[in-house]
């Protein structure tokens, strides 16, 4: 299927779900307002929340979104020009 996914939060900011080549999840919006949260290294990034939600932090099942991202589970976050790479947990998808 590889979809694009929209997903509109409680301020209306529209957000972007997409498998992308790796067979992670590109994360696209308005990150202008938002937070995040990271171990001892700032690139080791356990959450992000904008402004308005989606708050997705590690372990977290993206299924919520999509049937087509069923099974897939966070395991980080690469910060990017688009928004967030959101890696997934490698097993049975």
């Amino acid at each position: 299927m590889n979809e694009e996914i929209t997903y509109k939060n409680r301020c209306g900011d529209k957000f972007l779900f997409k498998i992308n080549e790796r067979k992670n999840i590109q994360w696209s919006g308005n990150f202008e307002f938002h937070r995040y949260g990271f171990n001892d290294n700032p690139k080791d990034i356990t959450m992000v929340d904008p402004s308005g939600g989606p708050y997705i932090p590690l372990d977290y099942d993206m299924g919520m979104f999509s049937k087509e991202f069923n099974r897939m589970k966070v395991a980080g976050f690469i910060k990017n020009d688009n928004g967030y790479e959101i890696v997934i947990i490698k097993k049975n998808i």
